[in-house]
């Protein structure tokens, strides 16, 4: 479904002049208003082809892959921590947001190459036994784990999603900022306020700020630590 590129979400770093047609995500994974569409991802992003016939042409010749997937749909929608590969780069990259809450697309540290981030948003039981996960990106797993909570943050290999780690939410953990007026911000937690009423937690940063929980997106322990891209401020009129 095609859209006008005046209408895309705000939160996309593209110019709203040079392309007149935009196109409306999937309804897959990532929100709308949280994803970028892969045809805006390869063309208005990567620069991978003016016309948009020519990022169908690369679809169709299966040389994109997203969490180590084959994506043929240019409706497809990638979003925050999502990897992208192109047959015809050498890097993969990780979509991220700037510290302007806008969705960019970076180069992937090479230490990162097979595996992604996960954050645990709902933990249901469905059986004896056994939970199943979902995450921040729409993806869902069964485990047998019992001590994966949600706003933990699983390391895990791709495509396959098996668990390589989990990092839990604790005083000196490093946390990616995803909302509110630090976001695209790297930080350390110096301490949680768990609110006992139906007010969100608190968490204070060692950087001298605070925010709530539903921001921290873990990528950091003391034991291990995820590499991700640094984020500058550019000023620009997009």
């Amino acid at each position: 479904m095609k859209t006008k590129i005046m209408m895309a979400s705000r939160k996309l770093k593209i110019p709203r002049k040079t392309n007149f047609w935009s196109v409306t995500p999937t309804p897959a994974t990532h929100s709308k208003e949280d994803s970028i569409p892969m045809l805006i991802a390869l063309r208005d992003y990567l620069k991978l082809g003016d016309k948009e016939r020519e990022i169908t042409r690369i679809l169709n010749n299966n040389m994109v892959k997203v969490d180590g997937r084959i994506v043929k749909d240019r409706r497809f929608p990638v979003g925050f921590m999502d990897v992208l590969s192109i047959d015809t780069l050498e890097n993969d990259y990780i979509i991220v947001y700037d510290r302007k809450g806008k969705l960019v697309i970076r180069q992937n540290a090479p230490g990162n190459k097979g595996l992604k981030l996960f954050k645990v948003v709902k933990k249901t039981i469905i059986g004896t036994g056994k939970i199943q996960l979902g995450f921040h990106d729409g993806k869902t797993i069964v485990t047998d784990r019992k001590d994966i909570n949600t706003s933990d943050v699983l390391l895990m290999k791709i495509p396959d999603l098996e668990i390589e780690n989990v990092l839990k939410i604790a005083e000196g953990d490093k946390v990616f900022i995803t909302g509110g007026s630090h976001v695209g911000e790297l930080a350390t937690i110096k301490s949680i306020e768990v609110k006992k009423s139906s007010v969100k937690n608190m968490v204070y940063l060692n950087e001298g700020f605070s925010t709530i929980k539903d921001y921290m997106f873990v990528v950091g322990t003391p034991k291990y630590t995820f590499k991700t891209p640094e984020i500058e401020v550019i000023s620009n009129d997009e």
